[in-house]
């Protein structure tokens, strides 16, 4: 009786399958919910389904979790800091990772709720996850955190920035303007403080608008354009290379800048170094 030759890709198939089985790879599992809602400051984090996918690595866990987050109170709420906290099968707490909400430019209106969803966290774990619990920490109104300014792509960058000032720069245009850039240390910086050169600067720093977000980042290269209004005061614009950073609730993002390269070149031609 002939004996029949198995296909060496067959057994590459049977062993990965019964790898899996062994290891629990890829399947994911339900984690029960200890504590499932938390409360604070008027508003409830409720968790609705939690689940764990061993990887490859069998110290290593994909979690995937979501819910709830419910505004009680009369007020808006900008930004709420609630945790998850992982236990075993006996109990014991291994790991316990935050989450942020931040509503950057739109609150939660009042006695309402909106979702969460979290997936891919990926951490390692002494044990085999079997429950987690929800918690809540701070929580922060929109009288405390107000909503922030987003630049919008086509904006004019004097109205992008909710400077009022800015805003106003054509009819009361700065007593001084100065551009400023570094390039690995090296610093020049060009001031504007009146006359011809001072309008057409300001004239080309008005015709640059808001591109769209970008991801991109460059080290070694900050540069600013800085605006002195009649009072004294200062306001500052920073650049990363030449696209806009701007910060939204401490949080760093940058944008294209479109029509920079007329202000751009016309500014750098009064370039001075720095002393």
């Amino acid at each position: 009786m002939k004996s029949r030759r198995i296909s060496p890709a067959i057994v590459f198939l049977l062993s990965a399958a019964l790898l899996l089985l062994l290891t629990g790879c890829g399947a994911g599992s339900r984690l029960a919910i200890g504590s499932g809602s938390a409360s604070n400051g008027g508003v409830t984090v409720t968790l609705k389904s939690a689940s764990a996918r061993r990887m490859s690595n069998p110290d290593r866990y994909e979690y995937a979790f979501s819910g709830t987050i419910e505004n009680n109170s009369d007020e808006g709420i900008m930004k709420v800091v609630y945790s998850f906290a992982l236990y075993d099968r006996n109990g014991g707490k291994y790991r316990s990772f935050a989450e942020v909400y931040d509503g950057v430019d739109r609150a939660i209106p009042p006695h309402s709720a909106v979702p969460f969803s979290h997936e891919g966290i990926r951490w390692g774990a002494q044990s085999v996850p079997a429950s987690v619990s929800i918690g809540i920490g701070s929580v922060l109104t929109e009288t405390e955190l107000p909503p922030a300014k987003i630049p919008q792509p086509g904006e004019y960058l004097y109205q992008a920035l909710g400077n009022e000032k800015l805003a106003d720069i054509r009819e009361n245009p700065p007593a001084a303007l100065s551009f400023h850039v570094d390039q690995g240390g090296y610093g020049r910086t060009a001031v504007f403080s009146g006359g011809e050169a001072l309008n057409k600067a300001v004239s080309l720093f008005c015709n640059i608008k808001i591109g769209e977000e970008t991801e991109e980042w460059v080290t070694d290269n900050y540069n600013w354009i800085g605006l002195t209004w009649e009072d004294g005061s200062e306001t500052c614009i920073s650049l990363n290379l030449r696209s806009l950073e701007y910060s939204i609730h401490s949080s760093p993002h940058t944008f294209a800048l479109e029509n920079l390269n007329d202000f751009w070149s016309y500014a750098s031609d009064y370039l001075e170094e720095d002393s």
